[in-house]
């Protein structure tokens, strides 16, 4: 059922106020499959000549509730936001989008933004393997105590007498703290490997051409192969069930398809699903997401994650650092520093939880460098109104 919505016409850009009717909201042209919308897909599509903006966002039937937002201020703070975008401050922001409470209140596309077509994530593919964790863990493919174990004693097909030393000790947490001391002396190797070898056998190859790894090596490095160590179990476990084919197989149905999601994630060389980078979601897609990992794991009701899990990733007592593939950090914002955890990608991929507000932000851009912009444009224009809104949430210094 399509929701009343309201707007003005600001600079030429349809903008959600009080009196008037919003524009369509901007979608693929009906010969483009969602499915299909890669990285160089994307690129193909023509930016959108006016920003969709709507503080009163219709529902769509698609599992998100909707709500309004009308804070006082909310007018100047989205005219300011609009005219910052037009003006290039935020480089290609593509979208925008705030659930506060339960319910989408905030959304805006803009260039190569469109409600119904996947954007990339870049290493928010991270964050999303971290989710698939969280609902293997929840169905009872792994459980929480597998966390401390070794990643070897997942993988039956490797040989461990041919593996460098120091591999046995890498555990799963290892790999989803970035500290599992894998190093390579030769560039581009993980990949060249990944063209050569499919699923345990690529590992095999990784853990034989990697340094010695010593308890000081597992320091933090910031790579795609933890990930895929973390994925590759995932297909391990996925296939031992029986309930499902692949790695692949069990993201469409008890991921994407448990939440509905638009989405387009490929595999890398060795016949996983890409960790590093590499998924393509819809913004509102990864909206819903980021709702069931601030609400403990549950969307619509539904415990669809290990709350267990999600609590270790939603613990703010770690201190600042990159935990379980979530960015653990605080931010400037009006009065101080606000709290956020957060997938981030290159060129200003957000799918960022705010606790203290319980907020949850979604933003894709094609920023080439300004991979912060999206969120400064939220801090700027839209967080600041639920700030002074709430009169229990005061930042500290």
């Amino acid at each position: 059922m399509k929701k009343h919505t309201t707007a003005i016409l600001l600079l030429g850009i349809a903008v959600s106020c009080p009196g008037l009717t919003a524009q369509e909201l901007p979608r693929l042209h009906q010969e483009r499959d969602p499915k299909t919308q890669t990285y160089q897909a994307q690129k193909q599509l023509r930016d959108l000549s006016a920003a969709y903006v709507s503080t009163s966002p219709e529902d769509l039937g698609d599992g998100l509730h909707v709500g309004t937002l009308d804070l006082p201020g909310t007018n100047e703070a989205v005219a300011a936001l609009v005219a910052d975008d037009r003006a290039g401050k935020y480089q290609n922001l593509d979208s925008l989008l705030l659930w506060k409470d339960g319910k989408l209140v905030f959304e805006m596309y803009n260039r190569g933004g469109r409600v119904d077509g996947p954007h990339y994530a870049m290493s928010v593919t991270k964050t999303l393997t971290s989710v698939t964790l969280a609902r293997a863990i929840h169905l009872g493919l792994l459980n929480m105590a597998d966390l401390e174990k070794t990643v070897i004693s997942f993988m039956p097909e490797i040989d461990r007498s041919e593996i460098q030393q120091g591999v046995e000790t890498i555990t799963l947490r290892d790999a989803l703290f970035m500290k599992s001391g894998l190093r390579f002396k030769q560039k581009n190797l993980t990949w060249e490997l990944g063209e050569k070898y499919s699923h345990q056998q690529y590992f095999q190859k990784l853990f034989e051409k990697t340094v010695r790894v010593t308890p000081a090596a597992k320091e933090y490095k910031y790579t795609g192969t933890d990930p895929s160590i973390i994925m590759m179990i995932i297909d391990i476990k996925a296939q031992h069930s029986k309930r499902y084919t692949s790695a692949q197989d069990f993201i469409a149905k008890e991921v994407a398809g448990r939440f509905d999601a638009v989405y387009n994630w490929g595999n890398q060389g060795c016949g996983i699903p890409k960790c590093g980078a590499g998924s393509n979601f819809t913004s509102r897609s990864l909206l819903k997401i980021g709702s069931a990992i601030i609400q403990g794991g549950r969307y619509n009701g539904k415990q669809l994650l290990s709350p267990e899990y999600v609590k270790l990733i939603m613990d703010t007592g770690k201190g600042p650092g990159y935990f379980y593939f979530f960015h653990n950090r605080s931010k400037g914002a009006v009065d101080g520093k606000i709290n956020f955890i957060s997938g981030i990608g290159a060129g200003g991929q957000y799918m960022a939880t705010f606790p203290e507000l319980n907020i949850v932000m979604v933003a894709t851009a094609d920023n080439k460098k300004g991979i912060g912009l999206p969120l400064q444009a939220a801090l700027e224009h839209l967080i600041p109104l639920f700030e002074q809104s709430d009169p229990e949430h005061s930042p500290e210094d």
